[in-house]
């Protein structure tokens, strides 16, 4: 995380602070997280203390941690860039809580190829997250994060005005950039059947009552999905450097429209729910999501990811790959169409799905036969669903 948006403080101005207690709390990478007090001192917040919504960056002076007696540290420290007095006792109060969730560089692990890289193509490891093992950064995480520097470069024709980027902006487009470019996507695109399915979401909210959640298209569907990939558990892999990592854990993430930007929580163990937990637990992330109380942890190890704008109208769209999953299905809308049934033209609700899959990871049959199970059980959809 380069920079975030600072949120509150967990503790009061003047208030004992004890080495790990949790300090404030920052926006960055798509969620709120709690920092940590790598120190012990009493708070005490300067007159530039940042404030709720103010944008913070990695290294950042917010505040001090001071001996008790101590009321205005900041009158003794050095300026933001001004160089330290050396005289001054190493872990000695006063001193500064900055704005970093972890050390820089401290703990990082880079790949020898990608440190190569980042010295050619003068990039900053600092502040990239590794998509490698433990946090391992890898070369595409170096190539990606080059490609993003690329897209920010600001053109120099053109009038406008320029709209800061967000840390959850950021994270989009970084994570998007490492989609596109770092995977080998191929899409398959296949019209199914939905009559069954739109006849058994009907049933869904006829046998509901006020206290309980009808389950949606996309809660049906990410069910279907999860028991498909019991089946075809390529679809459900990982591209790690030292192989093909498949999970025995399906855990299904699904698009979330928030005024911040697409978040994508995830619905842990989603082929051992009944369609009803995973309804309450899809509006409940939904709900945080849109909130913008989600934590980091509920967006973590998603194996594959569902996404469906059949609810803004949209027929068929081409999904980007999360990495490092494999695949990610795109859900458009239901709508009627005439079909020839036999030698009669009957209106049918028809459905468009888009599966875009890593070439590295499994090849284009596998995956088209994936697509034809999860058909299946959208045309007829199994009697266990159901109980």
């Amino acid at each position: 995380m380069e920079e975030g948006t600072f949120q509150e403080w967990l503790k009061a101005d003047g208030e004992r602070v004890e080495a790990g207690d949790m300090l404030f709390v920052l926006e960055g990478d798509k969620a709120s997280q709690e920092v940590e007090s790598f120190d012990a001192g009493y708070l005490r917040l300067p007159p530039d203390v940042p404030q709720p919504g103010d944008a913070v960056v990695v290294g950042q002076r917010l505040a001090f941690l001071a001996d008790e007696d101590d009321l205005e540290p900041w009158k003794d420290s050095p300026q933001p860039g001004a160089v330290p007095d050396r005289k001054t006792p190493l872990g000695q109060a006063p001193g500064p809580v900055t704005a970093q969730t972890k050390p820089v560089r401290s703990g990082k692990s880079i790949s020898p190829r990608a440190l190569r890289l980042a010295t050619e193509l003068d990039v900053d490891w600092d502040n990239i997250e590794g998509t490698g093992r433990g946090g391992r950064i890898r070369e595409q995480d170096i190539r990606a994060a080059a490609a993003l520097g690329q897209a920010e470069a600001p053109g120099t024709s053109l009038t406008g005005k320029t709209e800061p980027l967000s840390a959850t902006r950021k994270a989009i487009a970084r994570q998007m950039v490492i989609g596109t470019n770092l995977t080998a996507p191929v899409t398959l695109h296949r019209e199914v059947d939905a009559t069954a399915l739109v006849a058994l979401r009907r049933q869904f909210k006829q046998a509901c009552d006020d206290k309980k959640t009808v389950p949606t298209y996309n809660d049906i569907l990410i069910r279907l999905v999860a028991e498909a990939l019991k089946s075809h558990p390529r679809l459900n892999s990982q591209w790690r450097e030292e192989g093909i990592f498949v999970p025995e854990q399906i855990h299904i993430a699904f698009a979330v429209d928030t005024p911040t930007g697409l978040l994508a929580p995830v619905v842990s163990d989603a082929d051992r729910l009944s369609i009803d937990q995973l309804a309450d637990q899809t509006k409940a992330l939904a709900q945080q999501a849109r909130a913008g109380q989600l934590e980091a942890g509920q967006m973590r190890d998603g194996t594959f990811t569902v996404s469906n704008l059949g609810g803004l109208g949209v027929d068929s769209f081409t999904p980007v790959i999360n990495p490092p999953q494999c695949a990610v299905l795109g859900v458009g809308r239901i709508r009627k169409k005439v079909v020839w049934h036999g030698e009669q033209a009957v209106g049918r609700d028809r459905l468009n799905l888009s599966l875009t899959f890593d070439h590295r990871i499994v090849d284009g049959a596998p995956a088209a036969r994936f697509l034809d199970d999860l058909a299946g059980q959208i045309e007829q959809p199994p009697e266990w669903l159901t109980h």
